[in-house]
This record gives structure tokens, sequence and C-alpha cells, in this order.
């Protein structure tokens, strides 16, 4: 059926029968999910093909800064290692402008024994933390964040967290 639309991209149709193997990018966030998750196993993961873009590498960047190892695996690989270590601060967490960065590392900083500091890009400031640092605040971790609800703010690990029942 013609379209409407004079500027629509035509889609090409195969003349025949397709056989092939299609490689598909991975996860922004689900790579960021499986970086975290591995960051807090007992042993090192292997995370295959994940998608390498600024938010995954600023998740990577910033589970470094905590203790954690994140490498490329041997031999011309594109997987990434991940080897949990003792999380640990002080730490320098930079987010730029990744929300997942922003929303799950600061819970594994109230994990860190000592403080980890985030910051971001400029545009970071004015996404909304408050309900994540007050959800925090409320399982006991001390956080400064100066009354902004945002970045940049600095997390007091204690090395635990007590758990319990928040609601965001």
């Amino acid at each position: 059926m013609p379209s409407a639309d004079a500027d629509a991209w035509a889609a090409p149709v195969a003349a025949g029968p397709v056989d092939a193997v299609v490689t598909l990018p991975g996860s922004k966030s689900l790579t960021n999910r499986y970086l975290v998750l591995a960051a807090l196993a007992e042993e090192p993961s292997r995370l295959r093909a994940p998608l390498r873009s600024r938010d995954t590498t600023l998740m990577a960047a910033a589970l470094r800064a905590l203790g954690c190892r994140v490498e490329d695996a041997p031999a011309q690989s594109a997987d990434w290692i991940v080897t949990p270590g003792p999380l640990s601060g002080p730490a320098s967490i930079d987010c730029g402008l990744a929300g997942n960065v922003m929303r799950f590392v600061p819970p594994l900083a109230g994990l860190a024994r000592g403080p980890v500091a985030f910051t971001g890009d400029a545009h970071a400031a004015s996404r909304p933390m408050a309900p994540v640092l007050g959800a925090l605040r409320a399982l006991g971790v001390a956080i400064d964040d100066g009354g902004r609800g945002g970045l940049p703010f600095t997390v007091a690990g204690s090395g635990q967290v007590r758990g319990g029942e928040v609601t965001l």
C-alpha cells in the first residue's frame, strides 16, 4: 500500500526467502542492570556482548570507583568481565545524564564504606532525585544534598543498609 507521506522511506522487499543471522545491539537499560547485579555477586560474572554507550561506560566507571573491576574479556571478545570487590569510598561518581547511574548507584554507595560524591552533566541537576534520596534516608543512609533533592550529593556509606519497606 503506498504511503500518504511523500517523505516516508520505502522498506526494501526481498525477492525470495531470507536466510540470515542478525546480531541485535544490546540494551542500555539491561546492560546497566546486569552490571549492578554482577557488582553485587559473590564471584566474577561475564556480560556477553553488552551495549557499549556513554551510559553503560559511566555505569562501569561508577562501579570501578566503588572497588569493582569491569574489564574487557580476553581474546578479542566483546564481553565484559565484572569482578566484585569490597565497595568503598572515598569515591567520586560522574553520572553524566545517565538516569540508571543516578538511581542505581546511590544504594550501592550506601553499602560502601566511606563518602561517595555524585555529580553529573549540567542538565542532570534538574532531574528529580528526591524520591530516591528520601527512600535511602528512610533506610538509614546518610546523604548530604544541600536540600536540593538532586545532584550534586554525597552518600556517607556505612557499609550496610538496614533494609525495610519504603515507598517511591
